[in-house]
Parts: structure tokens; C-alpha cells; sequence
């Protein structure tokens, strides 16, 4: 079964990609053989990662571009008339791609066209938006399989009334239990490291767009430290916002209690500092960063618009008002390490196991036409 792989990116900070990556790292390339076509390498890329394992790798110009515009339309319409027939399936990632690969995939006659939808939104940004919706207005004529990360970010993207008469084939987000399992060493390490052994500590991770609400988590630690003043506060990560959250922190005089840390490689191992996950974002999928907290056997206070499909038992969902946050960090006491390690053992047994998930995905696969 030979199935191309289609991106936005390979970039290690686009946790579509980084969820792909994942699921491809622990599918049976003898079974099946994935190719990738992206239209950007990104930051931190995965290519030479994909190519060691010897996945062939397609970088396109960007249809999104107005500057590579047509000469992207000929590459991929030249890509598809020449290498169509060496794949069965063809797996696209980025709905706002569909009017540039799955319609050729289509005209050049790939029986198995997948479109799978990652997110629950639009882009926050006006113009970016109606762009978007004008590229996803015909997001079933192409494709013949529909995937989706959640019910939610189903309906989003193909409409309550279509999921309701077809097939949409869940793939959870999930992650590499043992990589993310909780360890005691790391957790010292880490809190000696930043000077933090006494406290209790709250982790934000995120890529800091306006959609993920980080200057909220400031406002909450404002009036949590006139209470109480053993927290501190981690945020990892970088992104449009962050100069703003740091200046906002420092005109607030909160510097002792923050740490940034900006992009990490380590975040699997730096999770293990920490006590407790906030994520406030005005609009979520299915996190990723969730998951892999809970992975960590850590809990996890999200806002209420983070589908309730991301919670597997470590999970309070809260409003987006101040003092809810800051009753339950109050409250919040530091687990202790047979617990922790107790949490991982029940995670790992759940839906969100990279192992189980690549599996179903496998064998779905391999239930599909071979052309």
C-alpha cells in the first residue's frame, strides 16, 4: 500500500505535522509505504528525520502564495500527471489545500482520497478567514474518505448535516506514551536547574497566537500571588504574542514568578517539572499538548472550548474567568510520584497510545482499494 503524505509543512512547531510524524514513525513502512509532499520545510523540520528513514520528500512551491501561485499549480498538476499511479492513497492534512492536490488526485485517478480535518476554527485574522472558507467550499467533491481528529473538528469542517450521512473516521491525536511517561529524575533535574524546588509550578505550552490566550494566564498569576506566592509559572514556546505576554509580565512586576523559556526540543522531558497544564485558548481542536501532559500523568485546567474528546481522566475544563483559574491553582496540591507514575500506567491503556492509533490507522489503510 503506497499512501502520499500531504503538509503545509514539516516543521516540528506545527503540531499538525508533529502529529503525522508521529503516526508515521509507527506505521509498518513494509505494509505501508508512506511519501510526503509539503510546500515548506518550516522551523525545526522533520526532513532529515523522513529521508533517514527512507520516505521519499516533495517540496512544491506554495499555492498559497500569490508570488508561486501559478508555478505551483503546474508543479503539482505535473507531480500528479507523473507519479498518480505509483500511489493508492493520498492523505491530505491541510484543508485549504483541497482545490490544489485532492482535485488533481482525483482527475489522475488515485482511488483513495483522504482529507482530514485537524482544527474546530477559522484563522482569528478577517481576510485570512474568508480566504480559507472560500478554499474549503467544496471540501467533499474531491475527496472519498474523511477524516478527523474529533466529532468537533468533524462538524466544523464537513457540516453536522454530512456527518450525519457518512462515514468520518476518527484518528486521535495521540502521542508516544513512554516518551512522555513521568520521571522523578528529570522532575529534579529540571526544578534544581531552575531554582523552583519548593514551588508549585503551572506549565503553558503553545506556539503564543492570539488564539491560545496567554496574557489570561498573567492576569491569573496577578491576583493568585497576592495569596499565595510559592507558584511559578513556566511558559514554553514562541509566536506573535510573546514580546506582549513578557512585556505584560514585567509591567506587572511579576518576572520572579515567570519563566520563559522560548522553542524546546526537550518538552517531554521538561513537562516533568511541572505540576499542573494550563491551556486557555478562545477556541481549541484537540490539543496535542493536552494529550501529552496527561501522557505525563499530570492534570491538565483547559478552557471550556477545548473539546471534551481530549480528556482522558486528568482534565478540569474551566470558564475564562480569573478566579475560577485561581481557585483551582489554589487548591492545586503537588501530586506525588506513585500517583503520577499510576496516572501514566492508566494512560497508557487509552485510545491516545501512538501505538494503538497507528495500528488502526495501518489496517485502514490496508482495507483500502489498491489501484
Amino acid at each position: 500500500m503506497k499512501v502520499l503524505m500531504i503538509l503545509d509543512n514539516l516543521s516540528r512547531d506545527s503540531g499538525v505535522s508533529s502529529i503525522v510524524i508521529n503516526l508515521y514513525k509507527n506505521i509498518n513502512q513494509d505494509d505501508v509505504q508512506i511519501n510526503f509532499m509539503a510546500f515548506s520545510v518550516g522551523n525545526n523540520s522533520y526532513l532529515d528525520m523522513v529521508k533517514e528513514k527512507g520516505s521519499n520528500v516533495y517540496i512544491l512551491p506554495n499555492p498559497l502564495s500569490l508570488k508561486s501561485f501559478f508555478k505551483s499549480l503546474k508543479a503539482i498538476k505535473n507531480f500528479f500527471d507523473k507519479y498518480s499511479k505509483d500511489y493508492d492513497v493520498v492523505h491530505l492534512h491541510s484543508p485549504t489545500l483541497n482545490e490544489f492536490t485532492l482535485k488533481y488526485a482525483k482527475k489522475y485517478g488515485v482511488p483513495n482520497r483522504i482529507i482530514h480535518s485537524h482544527s474546530t476554527m477559522t484563522s482569528p485574522n478577517v481576510i485570512k478567514k474568508y480566504i480559507q472558507m472560500f478554499l474549503q467550499r467544496n471540501i467533499t467533491k474531491y475527496a472519498n474518505n474523511f477524516f478527523s481528529c474529533s466529532s468537533e473538528a468533524a462538524a466544523f469542517l464537513y457540516g453536522n448535516d454530512f456527518c450525519k450521512k457518512n462515514e468520518v473516521y476518527i484518528v486521535k491525536n495521540a502521542v508516544d506514551t513512554e516518551k512522555f511517561r513521568y520521571s522523578e529524575q528529570q522532575n529534579e533535574l529540571f526544578r534544581k536547574l531552575f531554582k523552583i524546588e519548593d514551588k508549585r509550578v503551572a506549565i503553558h505550552v503553545s506556539n503564543f497566537s492570539q488564539i491560545k490566550n496567554v496574557k489570561f494566564l498573567v492576569y491569573v498569576l496577578k491576583d493568585l500571588v497576592s495569596v499565595t506566592d510559592d507558584f511559578k509559572f513556566i511558559f514554553v514556546g514562541d509566536g506573535p504574542t510573546k514580546n506582549e505576554v513578557e512585556n505584560l509580565v514585567k509591567e506587572l512586576g511579576l518576572q520572579e514568578y515567570c519563566i520563559f523559556t522560548g522553542r524546546r526540543n526537550d518538552v517531554d522531558k521538561l513537562l516533568n517539572s511541572a505540576d499542573v497544564l494550563l491551556l486557555p485558548s478562545i477556541k481549541e481542536g484537540l490539543p496535542v499538548t493536552v494529550i501529552e501532559a496527561q501522557a505525563n500523568g499530570m492534570k491538565c485546567f483547559v478552557s471550556s472550548s477545548v473539546t471534551k474528546e481530549a480528556n482522558a481522566g486528568n482534565v478540569v475544563y474551566l470558564p475564562l474567568i480569573e478566579k475560577e483559574w485561581i481557585d483551582q491553582l489554589r487548591n492545586l496540591n503537588r501530586i506525588c510520584t506513585e500517583s503520577r507514575i499510576h496516572a501514566c500506567d492508566k494512560f497508557n491503556e487509552s485510545e491516545f497510545n501512538i501505538i494503538n492509533e497507528s495500528k488502526k490507522l495501518e489496517s485502514k489503510y490496508l482495507s483500502m482499494e489498491v489501484g
